[in-house]
């Protein structure tokens, strides 16, 4: 019998063992979503929630305790993105220029970083609008608030599959929420996991069991991928059926109408959870690990 040596790789079918590097396009932009009030951490009785803005409350990471802001931005540089937008809120609850001025400061060298604070109140998929205008030759955007753990090394990835679908938005979901998340499992996929075919975030409505029949039921992760004029052309259409501008969610408002008026919402599931800080309780429980 011939012996082969551990290290000899002559036999193997070499072609069978590649990978793909999946990469960011270039000029891509992450819209980093810092302009909410914090209500719900400011009812707890811990001091530093009650004068921290909401996104600059700190957080325990790998690297150590630094704001929710500082996490997001470190992780979206390390992910490839060149370009982030901070979108902040003209609202004072927001500590809109102590936001401001810390992401200015903290941002990586190699990034360029750019705030955007509305003038008045446009909700989420407004405010995402409205940055987009000054952000020219983007061929991808990310939508992602600064208070949610999400896995940064998977959206190299949901972009690659969002360029593969023919949507104007992708919605990033998981179907593993894992315990405490908000709003589990308000969002249906259709039978392949694709698509979003129904939204019930915010919404005090279940959708009936007969109706289910093979759909994936998610939860969305808050991170959302525009195809920025397909976007654009869409969310004009949204706002001109208003009888008045208004504020426009973008996950309660938006992407629930796209869907019901035919449009095609796509869907990434990253199959882990991907925890919301936004109240006291899931900051204890997924930010605040160490005493």
């Amino acid at each position: 019998m011939t012996e082969r040596s551990t290290t000899d790789t002559t036999h193997l079918a070499a072609p069978y063992y590649t990978s793909t590097l999946v990469s960011l396009p270039a000029r891509s932009v992450a819209l980093v979503l810092a302009g909410g009030k914090g209500s719900r951490l400011r009812t707890a009785a811990d001091p530093e929630l009650q004068g921290t803005p909401k996104v600059l409350v700190p957080i325990d990471t790998p690297a150590g305790r630094t704001p929710m802001l500082g996490h997001a931005l470190t992780q979206l540089a390390a992910a490839g993105f060149r370009r982030i937008a901070v979108l902040t809120s003209t609202d004072p609850a927001t500590g809109a220029e102590a936001v401001e001025t810390y992401a200015l400061t903290h941002a990586a060298r190699q990034v360029d970083l750019t705030v955007h604070r509305e003038d008045h109140p446009l909700g989420t998929a407004g405010a995402a609008y409205a940055a987009l205008h000054h952000l020219p030759d983007t061929p991808a955007a990310v939508v992602l608030p600064a208070d949610t753990l999400f896995p940064f090394t998977l959206l190299p990835s949901a972009v690659a599959a969002h360029h593969s679908r023919s949507a104007a938005v992708t919605w990033t979901v998981t179907t593993a929420p894992g315990q405490g998340a908000q709003n589990a499992g308000r969002l249906f996929l259709d039978p392949e996991g694709e698509f979003v075919v129904h939204a019930l975030e915010g919404v005090d409505a279940t959708l009936p069991a007969g109706s289910r029949q093979g759909l994936r039921q998610a939860t969305s992760t808050g991170a959302v991928i525009l195809a920025p004029a397909q976007f654009w052309a869409l969310f004009e259409k949204y706002a001109r059926r208003l009888a008045h501008p208004a504020e426009a969610d973008l996950y309660r408002q938006f992407m629930p109408w796209a869907i019901s008026q035919g449009h095609s919402v796509g869907a990434y599931d990253i199959r882990t959870p991907a925890p919301d800080l936004g109240t006291p309780d899931r900051l204890a429980a997924f930010g605040r690990t160490t005493a």
